[in-house]
């Protein structure tokens, strides 16, 4: 099982229960972006100065999201759920640093852009995701992560093939919210004639320890480089493409390997594998 559930630090403080935002509502067309600068010298002082401020001040279904862009310039994206006014919100920033913000000199842009749905919104969801993560895979290949992404104003859901997600549950979970999940495969996403992967393995290397994990399936160290572990959805094939059985690997034996989901980045790193062939 390897399984991801990512929150990012700029979240609201309020718990309760969001409404479900009606994007296909009439409602006069948001404006593309509004600039503003707030009395802060560094990113730090920055970041700090906006979070205070959509904590204390911002309504919590208005925030939609926070990070820091680089282009054309370094400056902070605010973004605000499209209902809401960028102006006013803009116009509460500005006035809440001149209060709040740096004594210095000093100025840090800051844009605000419409998005979607809320950070509220996008939690919640993130919350049921969570609250659902065993039910959400439905083959063994149990590889499943998802994570808040505020630049795009979505959660990314990745698993390693998407027959092996229980779409209807995400539908059930998602209903009225389009586009608030998008779903990216992994390696097993596109295979050859024999099943495996068409991209490049994770390794190419020789078998150096074989042995069990505490859920009893085999684990296999790769050059030293990593140990990956297998299961009953673990496809492994001979250099002629042929099934074997993960007791036919043996120590000395050279293998590719290709792994899905996360992977422990400890020295020798850890990690899933979703195919294995013998060379």
């Amino acid at each position: 099982w390897s399984f991801l559930f990512r929150k990012r630090r700029f979240a609201s403080n309020d718990g309760s229960n969001d409404s479900k935002e009606d994007p296909s509502a009439e409602q006069p067309p948001p404006v593309e972006e509004f600039e503003v600068n707030i009395a802060a010298a560094t990113d730090d002082e920055a970041a700090e100065l906006i979070r205070r401020y959509v904590t204390e001040e911002l309504d919590h279904e208005a925030y939609s999201g926070l990070y820091l862009a680089h282009e054309p310039s370094k400056h902070f994206v605010i973004l605000i759920q499209e209902l809401h006014s960028l102006q006013e919100v803009a116009a509460g920033l500005e006035n809440f640093s001149k209060q709040n913000g740096s004594k210095s000199e000093g100025e840090y842009p800051v844009k605000l852009k419409p998005a979607t749905y809320s950070y509220q919104t996008l939690e919640n969801v993130m919350n049921q995701l969570n609250a659902s993560h065993e039910e959400l895979i439905v083959t063994e290949r149990r590889v499943l992560s998802f994570g808040m992404n505020e630049m795009e104003n979505r959660i990314d859901l990745y698993v390693s093939s998407r027959e092996d997600l229980n779409e209807e549950l995400i539908n059930d979970i998602t209903d009225g919210f389009e586009g608030i999940v998008r779903i990216e495969e992994g390696v097993m996403s596109s295979v050859d004639d024999n099943g495996l992967p068409t991209t490049e393995p994770y390794i190419v290397g020789e078998i150096i320890e074989k042995k069990k994990n505490q859920d009893e399936n085999l684990v296999f160290l790769i050059e030293d480089q990593i140990y990956v572990s297998v299961n009953s959805a673990t496809v492994i094939k001979d250099n002629e493409g042929n099934a074997i059985d993960e007791a036919q690997l043996s120590v000395g034996d050279k293998v590719s390997v290709w792994t899905d989901g996360g992977i422990n980045d400890s020295l020798p790193a850890s990690g899933y594998a979703v195919a294995i062939q013998l060379q």
